[in-house]
């Protein structure tokens, strides 16, 4: 059996560690029959949490990144680690670098200090598996906002993503920190989706009658940090028709409700809606041509990826946190598409109950398939209301 984990985002046990499940993974690995396991993408949480000033390239934040930090990640979790370590003596494992984790790819100091205490490890951009007919990838690469870009200079620019998480981390984050307690720091984190950022905030301040307007804060820093030279760069590769157009904008306009309608129109371009936009890209990888240029592989390969339709089974991913398995067909085929979900908590609005509030939805999923090629999604869900 081959076992597919992903998105648990294992951190150093600051504020934007969210992995508490410890207990239950190491239950898990350790009695489940697998002989192959598979990570399918940001296992570790190399993005939030360090080396939060902006910088210019995806090399400065490889060659800025402080190595000895992974002991504090492994102290935190060492339990866990020391049982994947005792997997890899006797199964395959194989990591598929994600975007939060894409550091290790090239770094082989990183590399080798994950060895040090995970075993016997092989790391990929993406994986065939050419016995299944099994296509493994992230599936950032499929994410507008947070895929690289490159400039013409040949640098390769980390994702909007990134970027704008290390700028909000050291500027709204540091902020909110006197304010907020850790577990609303790490709420505001993990919202879903991110469109409701506003709601969430307006909640917040209503619910502990806050002095601050965390609202025009956010969108205050928000304005800001499209106009720093890095995000101007970034749009300008990697969207030059509308770079333009929000750079007059940013330039003329400010205050909440541009802040508001700005944010919106950006993250309309991630698929961040009610649409499970990785499920529509694999649908039509599957039943049409599998073809992945390689611009959407930038930081991973600078090859293209095509497979002959007959060759490819199915497809499984990570990164967007929603655990999925759904078979796709057309009158000539029949293909599965699977996502292994995350191992964090969700924030979104109590739908069903009372849409003002938002609770904390805990979910933990991972993906099995046997022998026979038989597919199996596991999820276990628990919920905290009120945003606790």
């Amino acid at each position: 059996m081959k076992l597919y984990i992903s998105d648990l985002h294992i951190g150093n046990g600051s504020s934007k560690d969210d992995f508490v499940y410890d207990e239950n993974l190491i239950y898990i690995l350790k009695n489940m029959k697998f002989n192959e396991l598979f990570f399918v993408g940001d296992i570790f949480e190399l993005i939030a949490g360090n080396n939060t000033s902006l910088l210019n390239t995806a090399k400065e934040y490889i060659d800025n990144f402080n190595v000895s930090e992974l002991k504090n990640v492994y102290n935190k979790h060492q339990q866990l680690f020391d049982t994947i370590n005792k997997i890899s003596k006797k199964s395959k494992i194989r990591y598929i670098i994600g975007n939060h984790d894409y550091y290790i790819f090239h770094n082989e100091k990183l590399q080798q200090t994950i060895k040090d205490f995970m075993g016997n490890i092989e790391f990929f951009p993406y994986y065939y598996d050419k016995k299944c007919k099994i296509f493994i990838i992230h599936g950032n690469q499929f994410d507008p906002m947070n895929r690289f870009a490159i400039d013409k200079e040949n640098n390769i620019l980390p994702s909007f993503g990134e970027y704008m998480m290390k700028y909000m981390e050291e500027n709204f984050d540091s902020t909110v920190n006197d304010i907020l307690p850790d577990e609303l720091i790490s709420d505001y984190d993990n919202i879903s989706p991110i469109l409701d950022v506003f709601q969430w905030l307006d909640y917040i301040n209503e619910r502990y009658n806050l002095k601050c307007n965390l609202k025009s804060l956010w969108s205050e820093n928000f304005i800001n940090f499209v106009r720093t030279p890095q995000i101007k760069k970034w749009l300008k590769v990697s969207f030059p028709k509308y770079s333009i157009l929000t750079n007059v904008f940013v330039n003329k306009i400010g205050g909440m409700k541009f802040g508001e309608f700005l944010v919106r129109t950006i993250m309309l371009f991630r698929g961040f809606k009610k649409t499970n936009s990785l499920l529509l890209q694999s649908k039509k990888l599957l039943l049409d041509d599998f073809y992945i240029p390689k611009k959407n592989l930038i930081g991973y390969t600078d090859k293209s990826i095509r497979l002959d339709s007959k060759d490819i089974n199915g497809i499984i991913m990570g990164h967007n946190h929603q655990p999925t398995h759904k078979i796709l067909k057309n009158a000539y085929t029949k293909k599965f598409y699977a996502n292994t979900g995350a191992w964090k908590h969700i924030v979104s609005k109590n739908f069903g109950i009372n849409e003002n509030e938002f609770i904390r939805k805990n979910v933990i999923s991972y993906l099995c398939i046997e022998e026979n090629l038989k597919v199996k999604l596991y999820t276990e869900e628990s919920y905290f209301g009120g945003g606790k």
